[in-house]
């Protein structure tokens, strides 16, 4: 389906990252398939219960991808991150359809392609629905495999056997995804040499329909940096692909990262958090942050100011780059009616760093 020159995103399914994915360059979309991640039902900290059905939670789904992707080639869906909030109890929907029957089936009914996402040690009813789903749209399945089942090689040819035998399928129809979730700056040469030895290790390696290696280098939280100031944040999950690229492989993965987020679901209550203003803007190895102060005491105006920053930055690559690009150009220079809110600027950086991936890619060698 795809080679190495090919970007896999990881994206959160929360409304700053979906306009992120529809306000992309439709042109960059021919060479992308994006992963999204189902997320869970909105927790209502203040009343202390959900604040809504799952069947509220996900019945404009179907409606929500085929605005941001739109495209005939396929999307992989994940969901298994639906169940993140361990809070969350509800396993299927009003009808008593699985959700990832319900989930996939009103996608594919709006005209978007699935593949359905699976992983070894997933629940049984999760499988059986996996199972039902391949059987009935012969899209073949993605197999993500977390990094603590990729370290034990002498076992897994086993594993994976089984689970392509459950499935009826056989490698040639499976996206296969190694995902090592948030490597650290100082893993990079640690983790390049375990990499090498998972690619020639790993069984079956020329078989499989894609394969995809994903991490991030994005941390949890920005402490690092302090408010009020900028700073940068090495991106060493590209540095690493970009060393891979130079080796003889005798097959090289494409790439995958979770954009400007950290892998892990996050549910804070809103009473308790006071998040600082900011940009994050992705250029060659680095994230930089361009941080503002309390958005509780401060307001939005500081945007201006902080978009100054950046379009002053080396690093800034103009308002014709990207959507979110000119989105930080106009607000620098007071053309914007507002100056946005949370969500503006989440959809602004992710939006900048789909497109500086996807052309950097589409020029490798």
């Amino acid at each position: 389906m795809f080679n190495h020159k090919h970007y896999v995103p990881i994206i959160k399914w929360k409304r700053g990252e979906r306009n992120a994915l529809e306000k992309l360059d439709p042109a960059l979309k021919t060479n992308m398939t994006p992963l999204l991640e189902i997320q869970p039902i909105p927790f209502n900290h203040k009343e202390g219960t959900f604040s809504k059905t799952l069947d509220q939670h996900l019945e404009n789904i179907g409606a929500q991808v085929k605005s941001a992707w739109d495209q005939d080639r396929p999307i992989f869906v994940d969901i298994d991150t639906l169940y993140e909030n361990i809070e969350s109890s509800e396993e299927t929907v009003q009808s008593g359809q699985h959700p990832v029957e319900f989930i996939i089936d009103i996608i594919e009914s709006n005209g978007i392609k699935v593949i359905p996402v699976t992983g070894i040690y997933r629940y049984q009813s999760f499988h059986d629905a996996i199972e039902r789903i391949t059987t009935k749209y012969h899209r073949g399945i993605c197999i993500r495999l977390q990094e603590e089942e990729l370290s034990d090689l002498a076992s897994l040819p086993k594993v994976i056997d089984d689970l392509l035998d459950f499935h009826k399928i056989s490698p040639k129809d499976v996206d296969l995804i190694l995902d090592y979730k948030q490597i650290l700056p100082t893993q990079e040469q640690t983790h390049v040499g375990n990499l090498i030895l998972l690619l020639a290790q790993f069984p079956l390696i020329s078989e499989w329909r894609t394969l995809t290696i994903a991490s991030t280098a994005y941390p949890k939280t920005l402490q690092q940096i302090a408010t009020g100031s900028n700073g940068s944040i090495p991106r060493t999950e590209w540095s690493v692909y970009q060393k891979l690229l130079t080796l003889s492989l005798g097959r090289l993965p494409a790439f995958s990262d979770y954009n400007i987020t950290h892998p892990d679901f996050v549910d804070l209550d809103p009473r308790l958090i006071n998040v600082a203003a900011g940009i994050r803007y992705t250029y060659s190895n680095k994230y930089y942050i361009f941080r503002g102060v309390s958005v509780k005491k401060n307001g939005f105006a500081q945007m201006t100011s902080i978009c100054q920053d950046v379009v002053q930055h080396r690093c800034y690559r103009g308002g014709t780059f990207s959507f979110g690009d000119k989105e930080i150009e106009d607000c620098a220079n007071q053309t914007r009616t507002t100056n946005g809110n949370l969500e503006t600027w989440v959809t602004a950086g992710i939006n900048h760093h789909l497109t500086l991936v996807a052309k950097d890619i589409a020029n490798l060698p």
